[in-house]
């Protein structure tokens, strides 16, 4: 994604890589956070990240309790992201 310019926005220039043995718990939290509510700080429901990972084999509890533990965790920074990006209330005079 880049603009007029051609030159990429500063959050994709300077975005760290991503280790290869996390690629899936990526893909997973963009698959998953689209079941969040609409506050800033919903969180994912633990439904939904159960039935994703039974649906990708994770299967065993110290696994499961690995990737819940890491969605939230992402889910929490994306919460805190959002709401860094959001217009202050107006003031009351």
């Amino acid at each position: 994604m880049e603009r007029e310019d051609g030159v990429p926005p500063k959050p994709l220039r300077e975005r760290p890589d991503l280790p290869d043995h996390l690629s899936f718990e990526w893909r997973a939290f963009h698959a998953l956070v689209t079941d969040r509510g609409p506050s800033l700080h919903a969180a994912i429901p633990f439904a939904s990240i159960d039935r994703y990972a039974a649906r990708y084999g994770i299967d065993d509890p110290d696994g499961f309790d690995r990737f819940h533990r890491l969605m939230s965790a992402m889910n929490a920074t994306f919460s805190e992201v959002l709401a860094s990006r959001a217009p202050a209330p107006p003031s009351r005079h």
